[in-house]
C-alpha cells in the first residue's frame, strides 16, 4: 500500500496520506470523520479515503520508523494476511473477525486498515515461546509427515503389551 507519513512531533500527530498524488492539492478533503478516540479519517467529495490522522501518535507508532519507512505504517487485508503468513480469504475468517485481533483503524467499503505496529504486537503476544499450543522447541513429531504420524500411532496401538488394551482391539 503506497502512502506517505507526515509526523508532527510537537503536537504528537501523524498523518498518513493514502493517496500521495493529492499531497499538494488544496480542497481535496470534503469531510473528516472521527472513527476512534485517536483516529480521524479524511474523505474526498466522493467519500473515498484521502488520509488518516493519528492523535497521540507516539503511543501508537514508532515515529522514527514511520518517518523512515512510511509504507510500513498501515496494512490492508492483503498486507495483514501476509504478515500473519496465510492467504487473504483465510485471514478475515481466522484473524480479522476474532475479538482478540486488533481493531482496524478504519473499515471502508474497500476493506479494513490496521496499524502494522498493532498487528506486530498481536503476533508477538501470540508467538511467545511456552504459550499454550506453541512449543518452545520444534519436536521430531512436528517435522514428521502426516502419513508417518498416522503409521506411528497405528503401530503404537497395535503393539501394546497391556493385555486389556489388546483385548479391546480384538473386540472391535
Amino acid at each position: 500500500m503506497l502512502s506517505t507519513v507526515q509526523i508532527d512531533t510537537e503536537n504528537d500527530l501523524a498523518y498518513i496520506l493514502l493517496r500521495p498524488e493529492l499531497q499538494d492539492r488544496r480542497g481535496v478533503v470534503s469531510r473528516s470523520v472521527r472513527v476512534a478516540e485517536d483516529f480521524v479519517v479524511d474523505l474526498d467529495h466522493d467519500g473515498q479515503i484521502v488520509g488518516i490522522e493519528i492523535r497521540h501518535a507516539s503511543s501508537r507508532l514508532n515515529l522514527k520508523r514511520a518517518g523512515e519507512a512510511p509504507c510500513d505504517v498501515v496494512a490492508g487485508v492483503a498486507e495483514a494476511a501476509e504478515m500473519v503468513g496465510i492467504k487473504k480469504p483465510n485471514f478475515v475468517r481466522d484473524y480479522a473477525n476474532k475479538t482478540d485481533f486488533p481493531a482496524p483503524i478504519v473499515a471502508l467499503a474497500s476493506g479494513r486498515l490496521w496499524l502494522r505496529s498493532d498487528i506486530e504486537e498481536y503476533l508477538r503476544r501470540r508467538r511467545k515461546p511456552g504459550c499454550i499450543g506453541i512449543p518452545t522447541k520444534p519436536t521430531a513429531e512436528m517435522s514428521m509427515p502426516t502419513s508417518a504420524k498416522k503409521r506411528e500411532v497405528l503401530e503404537s496401538v497395535t503393539n501394546r503389551s497391556d493385555p486389556t488394551q489388546s483385548g479391546r482391539q480384538r473386540r472391535r
